[in-house]
């Protein structure tokens, strides 16, 4: 008779996050199949542990969580969003938006964006915020 040994799914993926970080060198984005481990110790254990114990964002555990679970991610994919030349968009001058710009973006977890955009781009950054504001539910 062979008896099955239950692996702690907290400490497997605390093996594989630590032989990871050994290995990857500086930088980098946690691999999937890590989020995956992770996201199934969060189901077992619960995301804010899990996170703790591995060192990774709460707010990006959840999310795999849901992934993995099934069901939809926090948010949609951004779609690809094709920009006219700047001849039709009229021209910095002629789209009447200043010379310079900043946009600025932050998700819920605090991390934040900011570009500063000057001349002919900010025609273009004007004219993508007004395809983002029309295509939001």
């Amino acid at each position: 008779m062979q008896r099955r040994v239950q692996v702690d799914s907290l400490a497997e993926a605390r093996r594989r996050f630590e032989r990871w970080r050994k290995f990857r060198g500086s930088g980098g984005r946690i691999p999937h199949e890590l989020w995956m481990a992770a996201a199934e110790a969060a189901a077992e254990h619960g995301a804010e542990a899990v996170a703790a114990r591995l060192g990774v964002d709460l707010v990006r555990l959840r999310h795999w969580t849901r992934i993995a679970a099934g069901g939809v991610p926090d948010r949609a994919p951004a779609a690809f969003v094709e920009l006219p030349p700047l001849a039709e968009v009229g021209g910095v001058a002629d789209a009447g938006c200043a010379a310079e710009c900043t946009l600025e973006v932050e998700e819920p977890s605090g991390r934040k964006l900011r570009i500063s955009l000057r001349g002919p781009a900010t025609a273009q950054a004007l004219e993508l915020g007004r395809v983002l504001w029309r295509a939001s539910p």
